[in-house]
């Protein structure tokens, strides 16, 4: 039987139920029919970089019964049909079966062709295509804006208003009632109520954590500091054309809001939000008690805050005021007790305390950040003494894990005046992370080029892998130009696997059809854009998804479809597009998360 008959055979048998849609048929007029058993970029490619199409056969998984073979002569093909490229698509390790993803595949590579334009490979012989994409140096110009402008579709008690939200998404101010937030303790008493309005909510549930910043703030200043032509002031935000970097007048909402968190005596509030799941717009908020733990991580980000912002004129004012609380919020994490349990979960949902060791490596980069931007001795002391326990620094290479704050290193390798010691450490730790495996193997490991250690698939992988992108980033940043070159292109390949080049042939980012798109995520656990909303198969654009998570605990219940299959997957397989709620808790899946789109915004700002 032909390639081509036998994908007509198996294209009428189904995928269970939430598995992401097969990509197939004719979706695009006058164009061959489409397949996702060719991966590529959706977006695109960059003129200089390597161009990889993965071309594969599932031998494992819900996708098994798609069988594929490439013909002898694969092409690649501008839009209007002409033949641009001729070659063959050469087996992947041997005809291996790929352990994470259970596929055999092949690797065609069209990396010769720069010119711009619009493109897909051709299998004549099946007459199949892949997704159109883009060559060209501004091919992730849209998708930056939309993961940045997720952070907008975030925000609480503020009306989302035309024209900075697009239709449909246009809504009332939300959490209103944060402006008289209650205190955990003594609910009744009106008197210890504070405006914590403002700022994000923190992934798809509305509380917000300061600790849960950690990452997330430090990844979005640094994606500025590595490359402030990308971040102009025209992202549509209501900020917009105020003549100053749009990502950082997002950034500053998230910041006033974490200042507010900050009581008097410089200790901040573990998190604030409901205590049950009612899921009532007006129900009452509360916020929990101070913690040590959410003191350093404001700490570390005021003072990081006070260092990038303090580069604005306009913003001085602010950046003053950054800094004096980053000092008030470390002084009082040095005159009270560490509290590792101070989130005692009344207040739903994640644990917001931090362990003593986490505490610790929290302090690390908080001394780091306080250090460079007052060159005081008592921060100095603390880096010196804490920074080797920093996960980046006691691990084999340097940790995809706790990477946002982590960047502070590098920073402090940079700095003038630093202590030789710890600075020749931090250096040799990023030497020997270049030729580590277990950081950076060759991409022929990997038949999707963007190879993840098999641990990383769990619950907001897609953070582990956007964190594995930036920080071969940060690595190769202090490596000889052949080396850099190389994990450049790791770092690329990362970022393509977010894009389509995946077991699933999906871009992991929500409805980006209008950026060039044929396959995206088009549902995540949200509860303005969840399953019980208008815009349950319609969220805004840019969403970072968890990811593939091979520990996904969710249970059919007594609701209709079913998810054990995500269960029996390969590691790389194992997501559903769905937003089912409890016993199904696509959560595991499918929520977004502040964190995730940092990352990413991170690691592709490194690249552009």
């Amino acid at each position: 039987m032909s390639t081509i008959a036998l994908l007509a055979l198996v294209g009428s048998q189904a995928y269970p139920t939430f598995a992401v849609p097969r990509l197939a048929g004719e979706t695009v007029p006058g164009l061959p029919p489409v397949t996702g058993r060719i991966a590529v970029d959706q977006f695109g490619y960059l003129p200089d970089g390597a161009k990889v199409a993965i071309l594969t056969d599932p031998q494992r998984g819900y996708n098994a019964m798609d069988d594929y073979t490439p013909g002898d002569e694969i092409q690649l093909r501008r839009r209007d049909g002409r033949v641009v490229l001729r070659g063959k698509a050469v087996a992947w390790n041997g005809g291996a079966t790929h352990e994470d993803s259970g596929d055999k595949g092949w690797w065609f590579d069209f990396g010769s062709v720069k010119a711009p334009g619009e493109y897909y490979v051709f299998d004549p012989k099946a007459n199949l295509r892949s997704p159109v994409f883009k060559i060209g140096n501004d091919v992730y110009q849209g998708v930056l804006r939309a993961a940045v402008r997720t952070f907008y579709y975030q925000r609480l008690s503020e009306s989302l208003r035309a024209p900075y939200a697009e239709a449909p998404w246009v809504m009332p101010s939300y959490m209103d009632q944060d402006k008289r937030a209650l205190a955990l303790w003594a609910k009744e008493d009106t008197k210890l109520a504070r405006d914590l309005s403002g700022g994000w909510m923190d992934a798809g549930d509305t509380n917000k954590y300061p600790a849960f910043n950690t990452d997330a703030l430090p990844s979005l200043m640094y994606a500025y500091k590595a490359n402030p032509k990308a971040f102009t002031d025209d992202f549509g935000i209501p900020e917009s054309g105020n003549g100053l970097p749009d990502l950082l007048d997002e950034v500053k909402v998230q910041l006033e809001w974490l200042s507010k968190m900050q009581d008097s005596d410089g200790g901040v509030f573990v998190k604030m939000g409901e205590i049950d799941y009612s899921g009532r717009p007006d129900r009452p908020r509360y916020y929990g008690p101070k913690c040590t733990g959410a003191s350093l991580s404001a700490a570390m980000n005021y003072a990081l805050a006070a260092r990038v912002y303090g580069e604005f004129a306009p913003w001085k004012a602010f950046a003053d005021k950054m800094r004096v609380q980053a000092e008030k919020a470390w002084v009082y994490a040095h005159t009270h007790p560490r509290t590792p349990n101070a989130d005692t979960g009344e207040i739903k949902s994640g644990n917001s305390s931090r362990d003593l060791e986490s505490q610790e490596r929290i302090e690390a980069a908080a001394a780091i950040q306080l250090y460079a931007l007052t060159r005081k001795t008592e921060y100095h002391e603390a880096a010196k003494r804490l920074v080797p326990k920093l996960r980046q620094m006691t691990e084999p290479a340097w940790s995809p894990y706790e990477a946002g704050m982590a960047e502070a290193l590098a920073d402090y390798a940079s700095l003038a005046g630093v202590d030789a010691g710890l600075r020749s450490s931090i250096l040799a730790q990023l030497q020997r992370s270049a030729s580590s495996r277990a950081f950076a193997p060759p991409l022929e490991t990997d038949l999707y080029r963007a190879w993840m250690n098999p641990e990383a698939y769990h619950w907001g992988s897609n953070t582990v892998r956007a964190s594995f992108g930036f920080s071969a980033l940060i690595v190769g940043s202090r490596q000889p130009v052949s080396v850099r070159t190389v994990l450049r292109q790791r770092a690329l390949d990362l970022l393509h696997s977010f894009h389509g080049v995946n077991p699933l042939s999906m871009v992991m980012l929500t409805n980006m059809g209008r950026h060039g798109a044929e396959l995206s995520a088009m549902k995540i656990w949200h509860e303005r854009y969840g399953w019980n909303t208008p815009f349950a198969s319609n969220p805004p654009p840019g969403y970072v998804v968890g990811g593939p998570n091979q520990q996904y605990g969710g249970d059919k219940g007594d609701r209709a479809g079913e998810v054990a299959w995500i269960k029996t997957q390969p590691r790389a397989k194992a997501y559903a597009d769905f937003n089912e709620p409890w016993p199904m808790n696509c959560w595991e899946i499918t929520e977004n998360a502040n964190y995730y789109n940092a990352a990413y915004i991170r690691l592709l700002a490194g690249l552009l």
